[in-house]
């Protein structure tokens, strides 16, 4: 658009080129400002993560102050407290979030946890929001006397930022494992795959591989 002067002084609009440069100008500034602002979102979302795997880490530990034992009862068995018995469950799986498949296992070992007709898996929310262990209240969580459940220990489980959900490899408590195996919660990051090994020694270590986010229950 050209402009016009009358007396000296400009009117009008911007010329064609001033737009052209003023659109090149915020171009470049959001190329340059577009990765640091996809590293801050990408921070959060992991930042959130590992909140959510610590907050459902720390409701397994008041669980099993509360009931002496980790959430792993079926609702078939008869009642474990106080005594220790082999893990009816070996995964506890949100009820929020993708599933996965072995695709998504690069370790081979979560099977457990997204195979369908897996008696090993039961949500995370049956034992730390319902008790409801194996989805129905046959065979409870007792609610009297010493030891029992207390919940719920958590308000509700999310899936993590990246739409998967989370996981905990629950049956790694069981004390008759020899050496102990350590349970942790887990997410499995932007990527999607679970790259941390299902069994590790609690006497050493415990740690994520890749780009999972996990929290030790302990």
């Amino acid at each position: 658009m050209k402009s016009t002067s009358t007396g000296g002084v400009r009117q009008g609009g911007f010329t064609l080129i001033e737009i052209i440069v003023v659109l090149t100008v915020i171009g470049t500034l959001l190329a340059a400002l577009a990765p640091l602002a996809f590293s801050y979102i990408d921070d959060a979302r992991r930042t959130q993560a590992q909140n959510d795997v610590n907050q459902i880490a720390s409701a397994i530990a008041q669980f099993m102050k509360s009931t002496g034992l980790p959430p792993y009862k079926n609702n078939t068995s008869t009642d474990k407290i106080p005594a220790w018995v082999s893990p009816d469950f070996t995964c506890l799986v949100g009820s929020q979030g993708n599933a996965f498949t072995a695709t998504d296992d690069s370790t081979a070992t979560w099977s457990d946890c997204y195979t369908a007709t897996s008696t090993a898996e039961d949500t995370i929310e049956n034992h730390l929001i319902t008790n409801t262990p194996g989805g129905s209240s046959t065979k409870a969580y007792k609610t009297t006397g010493r030891n029992k459940w207390e919940g719920p220990y958590l308000p509700s489980v999310a899936q993590d930022p990246w739409g998967r959900a989370y996981l905990v490899n629950i049956g790694q408590m069981d004390p008759a494992d020899s050496p102990a195996q350590a349970a942790w919660v887990i997410s499995a990051g932007a990527n999607g795959l679970l790259e941390t090994t299902f069994a590790q020694n609690a006497a050493t270590s415990v740690t994520a591989s890749g780009d999972d986010l996990i929290a030790r229950v302990k």
